[in-house]
C-alpha cells in the first residue's frame, strides 16, 4: 500500500472515531438533560433559592404581620392553599398525591418571629421545601406559627380541626446539633425588681459605656456561645469596683425581652476627674479583649465609651451596689451539660432597665429537667433574697416528655432520614421551649415528634421528611 493510501485511510479512521465520539457525547448529554433531577439536588436548589429570597426580604419585615404576609404571598405564588387565622398563623394545605389519598395525615409545623428571624431562617426554610413537595405524598399541612416575642399564643389559639385523629406532628425546632427529641424545655420568666432612691452626684467627670451592634436572636443551644451584652456590662462594673476605680451609677438599660440576647447595653457613670485616666485605661484593655474574643464571630458588634455632660442625680450608693452585686453574681449563659455534654439548662439576662426610679430585670429560663428549673429558679431567689430585690415568676411552662405511643413514629422517621442522607439521626433533649405540649393537647390521638435542624442540616430534614412523607404506610406494604 503507498504512503498515500495509507494517509487517507488513517484520516478516515480519525474521522470516524471523532464522529463516534461527538454522537456518544451528544446522546449522553441529551440522556443527562432529560434526567429529573435527584431529591437531594431539588432540595439543594430549593434551600439556596428560598434562602437567598427570605434574607434579601429580612429588612421588610419590621413587624410579625409582614412575616406572616411573606409565608402566605409565597405559598400563593406557589398554588398552595393558603390561610392566615387573626393570631398570625399561616396554614398551607397539601391534598395528597394519587393513591397516596389513605396515608395518615401530616402536620408540619415551624414557628417565626420579626424580632429575632435570624433564629429562624434555617428552620422556615427547610419548612417552605417540605412545603413545596413534587413526590407522592398524604395529605398534610405546613403551619407557621406565630411566636413574636417568644410567645406560644399563636401556638395556643390554633384551631384544632387542623390535628385529626392519627395525624403526625413534626415540629420544626431550632439545635446546636442535629437531632430528633422526645423531651423538650420547659419555660420560667423571672422579673427582678427594686425601687430606687436617687443623690446628687459626688463626681463631676461622666462617661456612657456603651455595648452594641448583636444581631437580636433568641438563646438557644445553637446561640449559647454569644455574648450577653447586658451581663458583659454587669461584670464590667463589678471589675471597676474590684480595682478601686470608685462611679456612681446614673442609669443601666439593655435588652428588649427575657428571651431575646439584648442587642445592646449601656451605662453612664460619674467618676472623680484623678481617676479619669485610670478608668479610661481600665475600659480600653477591656475593650481590646472584648474584640479579640468576639469581633471575628460578630463583626457588626461595638464597645465604646464617650464623656458625657454629669448627670443631674445619680442612684444612691447602696442601690446602685445591690445593682452591681446582683448583675455579677446572676447566671446566664449555659447553666448545666449532661454527663454526654449536651446543654440541658440555660439562662438568660434578657433586659434590665433603671427607668422610672425602678431597676426592672428580665430572665428567662429554660430545662427539660424539672429538677434543673427549680435549681436555677432558687438560685435567683435566694440572690434577691440577699440583695433586697423583689423576686417573681411571670409566666411558666412544664417540659414536654413525649408518650412512648409515638415510638413507632420517631422509628419511622429515622429511617426515613437515613434512607435520604444515610446518617443516622441522634435522639437528643432539647431544653428549648416548645409548642410540643400545646400541639398535643389539641388531639390526644396524634403522634408527634420534635427536630433540631441546624444551618448545616436543614436540607437533611427537609429531604428526611419529603421522604417520609412519599413512603406507604407500614400495614400496606406487601
Amino acid at each position: 500500500m503507498n504512503k498515500k493510501k495509507k494517509t487517507i485511510i488513517a484520516a478516515i479512521a480519525i474521522i470516524s472515531i471523532a464522529a463516534i465520539g461527538c454522537a456518544a457525547f451528544y446522546f449522553i448529554k441529551k440522556d443527562t438533560a432529560n434526567k429529573p433531577p435527584t431529591l437531594e439536588e431539588t432540595v439543594e436548589n430549593r434551600i439556596s433559592a428560598y434562602e437567598t429570597d427570605l434574607r434579601d426580604s429580612l429588612a421588610s419585615m419590621t413587624d410579625q404581620s409582614l412575616v406572616a404576609d411573606y409565608l402566605a404571598n409565597w405559598g400563593k405564588n406557589k398554588g398552595l392553599n393558603v390561610k392566615t387565622d387573626k393570631y398570625g398563623n399561616v396554614i398551607f394545605s397539601i391534598n395528597a398525591t394519587e393513591g397516596m389519598e389513605s396515608k395518615a395525615p401530616a402536620v408540619i409545623v415551624c414557628g417565626y418571629d420579626y424580632s429575632s428571624m435570624n433564629s429562624y431562617i434555617d428552620r422556615i426554610v427547610s419548612t417552605l421545601v417540605v412545603a413545596k413537595n413534587d413526590r407522592p405524598h398524604g395529605n398534610y399541612k405546613v403551619i407557621f406559627t406565630s411566636e413574636e416575642n417568644g410567645s406560644l399564643t399563636g401556638a395556643e389559639n390554633l384551631s384544632s380541626k387542623y390535628f385529626e385523629d392519627d395525624c403526625e406532628i413534626f415540629f420544626m425546632g431550632g439545635a446546636s446539633t442535629s437531632r430528633i427529641s422526645t423531651v423538650t424545655g420547659g419555660y420560667e420568666e423571672y422579673l427582678l425588681s427594686k425601687s430606687l432612691s436617687y443623690k446628687t452626684p459626688s463626681y463631676s467627670n461622666a462617661y456612657k459605656i456603651t455595648l452594641s451592634g448583636l444581631p437580636a436572636e433568641k438563646l438557644t443551644t445553637e446561640t449559647s456561645s454569644a455574648p450577653n451584652l447586658v451581663k458583659i456590662l454587669g461584670n464590667q462594673l463589678a471589675n471597676l469596683k474590684s480595682d478601686s476605680i470608685w462611679f456612681e451609677l446614673a442609669d443601666f438599660e439593655g435588652g428588649s425581652g427575657s428571651e431575646l440576647l439584648p442587642s445592646s447595653a449601656s451605662a453612664t457613670i460619674a467618676v472623680s476627674p484623678d481617676i479619669s485616666e485610670k478608668l479610661e485605661g481600665k475600659l480600653d484593655r477591656a475593650i481590646e479583649k472584648f474584640y479579640d474574643k468576639y469581633g471575628d464571630s460578630y463583626p457588626q458588634i461595638q464597645y465604646t465609651y464617650e464623656a458625657v455632660a454629669t448627670p443631674a442625680s445619680v442612684i444612691s450608693s447602696d442601690d446602685a451596689d445591690a445593682i452591681v452585686s446582683l448583675m455579677y453574681t446572676a447566671m446566664s449563659g449555659i447553666h448545666y451539660k449532661d454527663d454526654n455534654g449536651d446543654i440541658a439548662s440555660l439562662t438568660n439576662i434578657g433586659y434590665v432597665s433603671t427607668a422610672d426610679k425602678k431597676f426592672n430585670m428580665s430572665v428567662a429560663a429554660y430545662s427539660w429537667d424539672t429538677a434543673l428549673l427549680t435549681e436555677i429558679s432558687e438560685a435567683y431567689q435566694t440572690t434577691c433574697g440577699l440583695s433586697g430585690f423583689e423576686w417573681n415568676v411571670v409566666s411558666q411552662y412544664a417540659p414536654f416528655t413525649i408518650d412512648e405511643s409515638n415510638q413507632p413514629f420517631e422509628v419511622d422517621f429515622r429511617e426515613a432520614y437515613n434512607e435520604y442522607q444515610n446518617i443516622k439521626l441522634k435522639s437528643i433533649n432539647m431544653p428549648e421551649l416548645t409548642p410540643c405540649g400545646i400541639l398535643k393537647g389539641k388531639n390526644e390521638n396524634t403522634q408527634i415528634i420534635a427536630l433540631g435542624i441546624t444551618q448545616k442540616t436543614k436540607d437533611n430534614f427537609a429531604g428526611g421528611i419529603i421522604t417520609y412523607l412519599a413512603s406507604p404506610e407500614k400495614n400496606d406494604v406487601k
